[in-house]
């Protein structure tokens, strides 16, 4: 794995460079301390993942990571930042973690482990596009659906990974996401999560519910030729009428 930290302190790169070699061996690691030095790394190699601060002297880790996003050849961003205000916006640039600082070894870890995670679904989707009929629409699908999911509760913003949710569901003007270890309630709209994800792995069963279907337990018949769906935490959900066609077409069920 090749990585570049990107940050104006020498004090902080070096750091977080030792973290790095702590955690797990990697091929390379560069520093650059503003934009011009990293777009330069970036002409002559390809890395996996670049920790890019906010506060770059004059300068805005943002605005690098816009234009990371525009290349072709583009590493995995995670802002690595003392600052805690900017995630949302990191996120909307595909940013695939957020770490604050003064940085932990075990947040970290769990950073590298996400690009780890990545970086091996990448192999596995290149060799799905390989053998696809239609690479290139395939490989723009793949490419632009992010791994996780920013949720904003009460001024701090969870990073939620799209495997761990199993249901969002809207009850009176509150939206419910269910994971496999936390429950959380916000106040967007069902439709502002249903634009983040992934239609092949969550579907809508009914106008106020999504759900994962890797998490679907049992399906139970229920009242008016409708489906009951029990959830892998439990949870249960009814399939509503106007639904149960293409619930029934995506789950392959006559």
């Amino acid at each position: 794995m090749k990585a570049i930290i990107v940050d104006d302190e020498p004090l902080a790169r070096n750091e977080l460079h030792y973290l790095l070699n702590q955690i797990r061996p990697f091929d390379l690691i560069k520093e650059a301390e503003n934009i011009s030095e990293t777009l330069e790394l970036l002409l002559y190699d390809n890395y996996d993942v670049i920790f890019l601060d906010i506060n770059l002297m004059d300068e805005s880790g943002l605005d690098l990571a816009n234009k990371i996003k525009k290349m072709k050849h583009r590493p995995l961003i995670i802002f690595a930042t003392a600052h805690d205000t900017f995630a949302v916006k990191a996120f909307e640039l595909d940013a695939i973690d957020y770490i604050l600082k003064p940085f932990e070894q075990q947040r970290i870890a769990q950073a590298i482990h996400k690009v780890e995670q990545v970086l091996h679904s990448n192999i596995e989707q290149q060799n799905f596009i390989n053998n696809d009929n239609n690479p290139n629409e395939t490989h723009n699908k793949l490419e632009n659906m992010p791994n996780v999911l920013p949720i904003e509760v009460n001024e701090r913003i969870h990073i939620i990974n799209l495997d761990d949710i199993i249901a969002i569901s809207v009850n009176n003007g509150v939206t419910t996401i269910n994971t496999t270890l936390n429950e959380f309630e916000t106040s967007e709209p069902l439709n502002h999560y249903e634009k983040k994800l992934d239609t092949t792995q969550f579907m809508r069963i009914h106008r106020a519910t999504l759900i994962n279907k890797t998490h679907i337990q049992t399906i139970e018949h229920w009242f008016n030729y409708t489906y009951q769906l029990t959830m892998t935490n439990q949870l249960k959900f009814q399939v509503s009428r106007s639904y149960m066609k293409p619930f029934k077409q995506d789950m392959g069920l006559s």
